[in-house]
């Protein structure tokens, strides 16, 4: 008797997830010993940010050279399965770095590994749900990408805190994953569901905008992506170094799990956001992510720690809620036969927004001083913000008519 597909697939479907939240962990775990590798090498605010950034510039890469391919390719686990490999190498590479160009070229496999499975794993969740919901896959998707940004520094500040070889160990517990994870995704079932519908699915809805509507609702999801990712990027990469310089917090372990915390609250808000418009979510998520920014500025300010601490929680809720608008958006838009080029120059935008902010702080950093840095971040996400929520309101209107 055949097995039914979605009993079938749920294996696939895990391990597709599991893939995601992997290649997140490699890209996070080293969030706070970014501390430890600037005071062993005496390396500045900028390099920092260029050890972060050089991640997101793989990534781009892989993006542009791989992103029209996993719609080619007649199994999507051959790319998948392909950059689980790269990202094993990467975290292989950074496990066993003996000075700064190690590292750089760790981060840089990171990124591509990162970039190639991200459009194709997304476009697996969708392919093989039998529903086809994209609300839900976008949910599973982003849920899977900032658990593994939560777990990551999570996993080295308990290294750290016990001392327990916490430049070298998360790394290898990160490339055994990727091999459990590729164990499991060649011997899955794969099988691409029918689409049994008898409404108007919102891929039917895509396919029948027109391109300039597409377009510019396009560009309004990928603004709001940017400042959650610029914000969000700042965190992870110099957010250890303004809670150790601007916070007086001394512990290493403790800087890593105020950004796990982010990051997890960021995942919550996620699951929490799911059955919020997608337009709401964004507009939404957008202000408080310039709200908590605020707050943070103005806990560096008038040093209080517990404050600022209140001010990341708040920006892990913004954070997470304007992500999972921007995704819910794109998903909706994005024209049936060319899904994974959608999400694809989706994440390109918003790698983009990870690295370029972050380079730019570094600089900042080094010249204004770190409080000059984060009160630019500031002005950005409270102007961007206003933009991007004027925006929405004007552009998004016609689609949610057109979805009801």
């Amino acid at each position: 008797m055949a097995i039914p597909t979605t009993s079938a697939n749920r294996q696939a479907r895990f391990f597709v997830a599991l893939a995601i939240l992997v290649a997140l962990l490699n890209s996070t775990a080293a969030s706070p010993l970014y501390t430890a590798y600037r005071q062993m090498w005496s390396l500045n605010a900028f390099t920092i940010s260029a050890i972060f950034a050089i991640y997101a510039l793989g990534t781009l890469t892989a993006l542009l050279v791989l992103g029209r391919l996993s719609d080619r390719l007649p199994d999507r686990r051959i790319l998948i399965g392909v950059s689980l490999l790269i990202v094993m190498a990467g975290a292989i590479l950074f496990a066993t770095a003996g000075n700064l160009h190690a590292l750089l070229i760790g981060r840089l496999f990171a990124g591509v590994g990162t970039g190639g499975l991200t459009g194709a794993a997304n476009a697996a969740l969708i392919e093989l749900d039998p529903k086809a919901d994209t609300r839900r896959n976008a949910v599973i998707a982003t849920a899977a990408f900032t658990g593994g940004c939560a777990l990551g520094p999570l996993l080295s500040a308990v290294a750290l805190h016990f001392d327990a070889w916490p430049l070298e160990l998360p790394f290898f517990v990160i490339a055994a994953l990727a091999v459990i994870t590729l164990v499991g995704l060649l011997t899955a079932s794969w099988r691409v569901a029918p689409r049994v519908t008898t409404a108007p699915t919102s891929a039917e809805i895509a396919a029948e905008m027109p391109e300039r509507g597409r377009l510019t609702a396009f560009a309004v999801a990928a603004g709001g992506l940017i400042i959650a990712w610029s914000v969000g990027s700042t965190f992870a990469a110099l957010g250890p170094t303004f809670i150790h310089e601007l916070l007086d917090i001394g512990s290493m372990a403790a800087a890593g799990v105020i950004i796990a915390l982010f990051q997890l609250v960021a995942g919550i808000s996620q699951i929490a956001c799911q059955n919020f418009r997608s337009d709401r979510a964004l507009i939404a998520g957008t202000i408080v992510i310039a709200t908590a920014t605020m707050l943070c500025a103005t806990a560096i300010w008038i040093g209080a720690p517990a404050l600022f601490i209140a001010g990341t929680v708040l920006n892990g809720v913004g954070y997470g809620a304007a992500f999972v608008g921007a995704a819910g958006i794109t998903n909706r838009i994005a024209p049936p036969r060319r899904r994974s080029t959608w999400i694809s120059a989706f994440y390109m935008t918003g790698y983009l927004a990870n690295a370029l902010p972050v380079l730019v702080l570094g600089k900042l950093g080094d010249t204004l001083g770190l409080f000059g840095a984060f009160l630019c971040l500031t002005g950005f996400a409270v102007f961007a913000t206003a933009v991007v929520s004027f925006a929405a309101r004007i552009v998004l209107s016609p689609m949610r008519r057109a979805t009801a």
